[in-house]
């Protein structure tokens, strides 16, 4: 999942949008559904919290396995 940042310009003014999905096209999708015709002035993509919460996990995980099997030799 990504945290998804952007500011929109509807026509009347700008909005800064932050919205949480896997890919590009369910931003755009958003943003369209949201706001129909719009210029995006800027946006970011950055990796959610609850995702790199699983990515630290997961290195522990295997930092711990990898100490096990130094053990076992």
């Amino acid at each position: 999942m990504f945290n998804y940042s952007a500011v929109i310009y509807d026509g009347k003014k700008q909005n800064l949008v932050r919205y949480e999905c896997r890919t590009d096209t369910e931003f755009s999708s958003y943003l369209e559904s949201r706001f129909g015709c719009h210029v995006c002035l800027w946006s970011n993509k950055e990796l959610s919290e609850n995702t790199m919460a699983a990515i630290a996990a997961s290195r522990q995980l295997i930092e711990k396995d990898s100490v096990d099997k130094t053990e076992a030799l």
